[in-house]
């Protein structure tokens, strides 16, 4: 199994750092467009590119089923992977039925909302245990929560995001691939969403 890790800002840098910690031997594939941010001497294993996330998760020939994919890029990974591998889909309008779904909502914009079982910042290296950490509250994991969201004229798909450390999380190709072989014609809510915390983007295939 290799790691990939989709972009390497701040937290890209706190996934490696925490990976090659725990599996020194493991190759860490880094996709970064900036070539500026991989101007450093990385740990042995990790493989540096400068290319986009996309296009690498699209096309690459060396990824395996097994590896993990770790997004740590500024936009929906998941979706984006969906919108580059089907010709006639594209960003659509979210249903105005979602926004009771999550107790704390940002819209990005009028396709993408961030949603989250938090109003307060967590610390980075949460265990997802059980009871919340900071609240003592034990709530459904939010990927279930998104699962049961019923919107008429959309579909829902969710891709969970799995701890792989302490706030280090992320889903096998397997996984992606899966989701993508789940687009059929029409509209869908498209998330990816760990414990607490998911995104959600409306797509529509025509």
């Amino acid at each position: 199994m290799k790691f990939v890790i989709a972009g390497y800002g701040r937290f890209g840098r706190i996934a490696l750092a925490r990976l090659s910690d725990s599996f020194p031997d493991t190759k860490v594939f880094i996709l970064e467009n900036d070539k500026e941010k991989l101007r450093e001497e990385f740990p042995s294993g990790t493989i540096p590119i400068q290319t986009d996330a996309v296009a690498f998760l699209s096309n690459s020939d060396v990824l395996e089923m097994d590896d993990f994919v770790i997004p740590m890029v500024p936009f929906h990974l998941a979706a984006h992977y969906i919108s580059a591998r089907v010709p006639n889909i594209s960003e659509t309008s979210l249903p105005e039925e979602i926004a009771p779904v999550a107790l704390n909502q940002i819209r990005m914009n009028s396709s993408n909302l961030l949603v989250s079982r938090a109003d307060f910042l967590c610390p980075d290296d949460c265990s997802e245990p059980e009871a919340c950490t900071v609240t003592g509250r034990i709530n459904e994991p939010l990927y279930e929560t998104l699962k049961s969201i019923r919107v008429p004229g959309f579909s829902v798909l969710v891709q969970r995001s799995y701890q792989i450390l302490p706030g280090v999380g992320g889903y096998p190709v397997r996984d992606l691939i899966e989701l993508l072989e789940r687009i059929t014609l029409g509209r869908h809510l498209v998330a990816t969403s760990c414990k607490c915390h998911g995104i959600i983007t409306a797509l529509e295939n025509a």
